[in-house]
């Protein structure tokens, strides 16, 4: 386990001179050739730990108000109006689906018929036990 025990970083300096002052099939350059790349990747990591290691910037919601002399009745107006267009919009969203639906090869109008009367049965089915229970 002790694997560094056994490195020295001054004996390697040392190993690393004498072995570019020798003479031989090596040259200075592609020990260069080889360390460059090596280090400019490192240096690539670190400067990406860099960017990574900041938080995203805050997001700023602002949030509607209201003046404090609103009345009720503008209110309940800006209600009527806020659910209008979530109801135009809901519209709007299950004809994109009948329109789906079609382009697929279903029959929207059979489904849409049958949802309705189970929704009446369901409605219906309460009202007789209620009818029934009564004594």
């Amino acid at each position: 386990m002790s694997f560094f025990k056994d490195v020295s970083l001054k004996s390697a300096g040392s190993d690393l001179i004498g072995f570019l002052r020798t003479s031989g099939n090596h040259s200075p350059w592609l020990f260069l050739a080889a360390c460059v790349p090596t280090a400019i990747i490192i240096y690539t990591f670190y400067i990406d730990t860099l960017q990574k290691g900041k938080p995203p910037p805050r997001e700023i919601i602002y949030v509607e108000s209201w003046p404090a002399t609103r009345t009720i009745e503008e209110s309940k107006a800006a209600i009527a109006e806020r659910q209008k267009l979530k109801d135009e919009m809901i519209a709007r969203e299950k004809e994109a689906y009948k329109a789906f639906g079609r382009a697929v090869g279903m029959d929207v109008d059979r489904i849409e018929r049958e949802a309705l009367a189970e929704r009446a049965a369901q409605k219906a089915a309460p009202e007789k036990q209620d009818a029934g229970a009564v004594k």
